[in-house]
């Protein structure tokens, strides 16, 4: 098949891309060959084929341009997600424009808006960016200042028994001790470390997080619920900001939800691992992109967050754990998958919450009989939780 080319000159806005291209942030030379950092493409998907479409994305495109994947006519989402699933994890789809001669239509994770006009023959055109720019220090710190306070929770909401039910399930997976010390490591709102922390006297809470709004949150949410000992910081897992030089690494590390937002998994292990000291515990959780849930979603929806398409199965982070020492102790799933979270959407936007209390009870009673069964079921959960036990000493 021949592969496509992309149209490089500005004849490409006069035929209908100007509002997508301005709504990218992008202009009609960013298409033109050679244009550095923000170097952009649109290709034809009627006349190419996805690995054709990724070689030439590889080659052409910038780190903070986009692909605009141009198709005829209404294109329905499965199609558009199989486009996607073929072009990750080079592209990761942020938006899909739906153009006509009257409007253009877009679609994104946060919702949907008319924009002005296309001026064009009816057309379908998915915009891709780079997993690597999706993924960057800079946006991710971007993403979660501007989302902190969703990550709170919301209390007194219809979904909130179940927030913090799922962060206490984490939290209180392996124990915390009277003189541990404990690391959240990328705590976002705290909830994971402070539901270890609670109701002990003699522990010290330290969690850190890409945001600086996150770990202001975390600091409030630890001094409102009694934790007199508590140190914040800035960082990535990748480079993690604990123990600093000088300090001792921690008795206890908690980690839940973290390890799906890293575009280095070894780089993000190796610091986990290294936050924990001799005979520490170490309790790691993330979402199952194996769960049928998941894998529903990818076969589904053409836009997802960046996270569902890059997170990593259980076994994978047992193997590198324990090729380092590190001893498993015991495993579950939790958050059943589908159809529960879409019984619980409408529980919380139709139902007022009537169902809340009775899916909690459910999502605990069959997180608790696949942890006491050797946790079997993993595909049945859309997140899986595990402890450790770290080697004695480090392991050369």
């Amino acid at each position: 098949m021949t592969r496509p080319d992309p149209v490089p000159t500005a004849q490409t806005a006069q035929r209908g891309l100007e509002p997508v291209l301005q709504d990218l942030g992008l202009e009609a030379a960013d298409l033109a060959p050679g244009s550095g950092d923000r170097a952009s493409l649109v290709v034809d998907g009627a006349s190419g084929e996805p690995g054709a479409v990724a070689a030439l994305a590889g080659e052409r495109l910038g780190e903070r341009g986009a692909l605009l994947l141009q198709l005829p006519r209404e294109i329905d989402e499965p199609a558009l997600a199989n486009w996607r699933n073929r072009l990750w994890p080079l592209l990761h789809a942020v938006a899909i424009y739906r153009l006509d001669t009257e409007r253009t239509r877009r679609q994104t994770q946060a919702g949907r808006e008319t924009l002005p006009a296309a001026g064009a023959a009816p057309a379908t055109v998915l915009a891709l960016r780079r997993k690597s720019h999706v993924m960057s220090p800079a946006s991710t710190r971007e993403k979660f200042d501007q989302n902190a306070s969703g990550w709170n929770g919301e209390p007194g909401g219809p979904g909130y028994p179940h927030f913090r039910w799922m962060r206490r399930f984490v939290g209180r997976f392996a124990p915390a001790r009277e003189g541990d010390r404990i690391l959240d490591f990328g705590c976002g709102a705290g909830w994971c470390g402070i539901e270890a922390a609670k109701g002990l006297r003699d522990v010290e809470l330290c969690s850190f997080d890409p945001s600086p709004e996150m770990v202001r949150i975390t600091g409030d949410n630890a001094r409102a619920q009694g934790i007199g000992r508590f140190v914040g910081r800035v960082g990535f897992g990748e480079a993690p900001p604990f123990p600093a030089a000088g300090e001792a690494p921690f008795s206890l590390v908690i980690s839940s939800g973290v390890v799906s937002f890293s575009p280095d998994f070894e780089a993000w292990m190796s610091g986990l691992a290294r936050a924990c000291a001799p005979g520490a515990r170490l309790v790691v959780g993330d979402i199952d992109p194996r769960s049928r849930g998941m894998e529903r979603r990818r076969q589904r929806k053409a836009l997802l967050p960046v996270r569902e398409l890059n997170g990593v199965e259980p076994k994978r982070v047992r193997a590198w754990l324990e090729a380092r020492g590190f001893r498993y102790q015991s495993g579950a799933g939790y958050q059943l998958s589908h159809p529960i979270p879409q019984v619980m959407f409408v529980n919380e936007t139709k139902l007022g919450g009537v169902l809340s209390h009775p899916l909690v009870w459910l999502n605990h009673a069959a997180a608790s009989l696949d942890r006491a069964t050797g946790a079997r079921a993993t595909r049945a959960f859309d997140s899986w939780v595990m402890s450790f036990t770290a080697p004695d000493k480090a392991k050369p």
